[in-house]
């Protein structure tokens, strides 16, 4: 049986891995190499060169339902600001394990690649099928989950435990993201004959103040994730003092609540730029929306939930605590699946260790979650 030392190396091994924004394969192919070693059946889906993802499947000794367990590859840059250690070198200290992805979130897929093999180990005494799917460029849109919806890898899944750094408690629900750019067009000319051009961040100033009136993400909120919200976070005009712009793009972050239709909210982007384009002489606008993930939710008296509830309580000896996230996981592209199934988000580190210099997990809580992870299957499946 795999024990927590072996489970332990093997998240150090994959840490080392830089996976950064690129370069899963390697990562996808170490772990296929040991879940064959097990004999559990693994199939690699191309997303592009050099960035495979991993589908596994573990069949237990009847047909039942198909549980998934999904986790990213991928890993943020180490950023500007300088670390104590090696980002990549997997440091072991005072009961913590440091390292870019040892939060988010290697220890979460790892703790389910471990517990996919104890499980295999006991001899898959369970009813139904345990599905791993280790995804690529989470951190970019959540681009490999979509191509695993779109290519019907999760057509299957009855439920799916992502393993998100969470600090082990029940994520239930998180926000939507919808990414507008617009751009507006106008027509160059000297600064000192402003009336021989059209001024493009001038009329971007006319589409802000149309977008201030006619949204308020503040009216829509969720009991779990708060209110939506928006954040105009970019904006590029002008290539000189004396040179009238005739280009302007913005891109503005939105995250929604369950209870907005995306397809309303790009609608009115859409009238709202075609308005300013009947009504204002030489306007010129364009709008695409960069970023597209659905809201996600599973309530809180959904069986599901209240089963892993009892395990996370169980295994960690302390109340599991249920909540909503205001960021996305890939989530968002596998609630795209036809069918409705509970979607959780549960896994060690804390988030707010993520992304950050010294980024860490802690070890203790990395062996718990193999463990609840081997218990929702027992209970899920038995």
């Amino acid at each position: 049986m795999m024990n927590n030392q072996e489970a332990l190396d093997l998240l150090k091994e994959v840490v080392q891995i830089k996976s950064v924004l690129s370069d899963e394969k390697i990562v996808a192919d170490k772990l296929e190499k040991l879940l064959t070693s097990y004999d559990i059946p693994c199939e690699q889906v191309e997303y592009s060169a050099g960035r495979n993802q991993l589908v596994a499947t573990l069949k237990g000794k009847e047909e039942g339902p198909v549980l998934g367990f999904s986790g990213h590859m991928d890993v943020v840059p180490i950023g500007e600001i300088p670390w104590e250690n090696d980002p990549f070198a997997a440091l072991e200290k005072d009961g913590l394990l440091f390292g870019r992805g040892t939060c988010d979130m290697k220890s979460g897929l790892i703790a389910a690649v471990v517990a996919m093999i104890r499980l295999k180990e006991a001899g898959a005494d369970f009813k139904g099928t345990i599905k791993l799917l280790a995804t690529v460029g989470e951190e970019t849109s959540a681009i490999g989950s979509g191509q695993l919806v779109d290519k019907g890898y999760a057509d299957d899944l009855d439920a799916l435990v992502i393993g998100e750094p969470t600090n082990v408690a029940i994520g239930v629900a998180h926000k939507g993201a919808l990414w507008p750019r617009i751009t507006t067009y106008g027509k160059t000319a000297h600064g000192s004959m402003p009336d021989q051009g059209v001024n493009a961040i001038e009329h971007m100033l006319l589409v802000l103040n149309a977008f201030k009136k006619n949204f308020d993400f503040s009216k829509s909120i969720d009991e779990l994730v708060g209110a939506s919200t928006s954040s105009l976070d970019i904006i590029n005009a002008g290539n000189g003092t004396n040179v009238v712009p005739d280009k302007c793009t913005v891109e503005i972050d939105i995250r929604t609540i369950k209870t907005q239709d995306h397809e309303e909210l790009k609608q009115q982007f859409k009238e709202m730029i075609a308005h300013l384009t009947n009504t204002v002489p030489d306007f010129k606008a364009e709008i695409e929306f960069i970023n597209d993930l659905p809201s996600v939710r599973t309530e809180v008296d959904n069986p599901f939930t209240i089963l892993t509830q009892k395990v996370v309580t169980e295994v960690t000896q302390r109340e599991a605590n249920i909540f909503g996230m205001t960021g996305y996981t890939d989530g968002s592209q596998f609630g795209r699946v036809k069918k409705e199934f509970p979607i959780l988000i549960l896994g060690p580190g804390e988030t707010k260790y993520a992304h950050q210099p010294n980024e860490f997990v802690k070890i203790d809580d990395f062996y718990q979650m193999i463990e609840i992870n081997e218990r929702i299957v027992k209970e899920y499946l038995k």
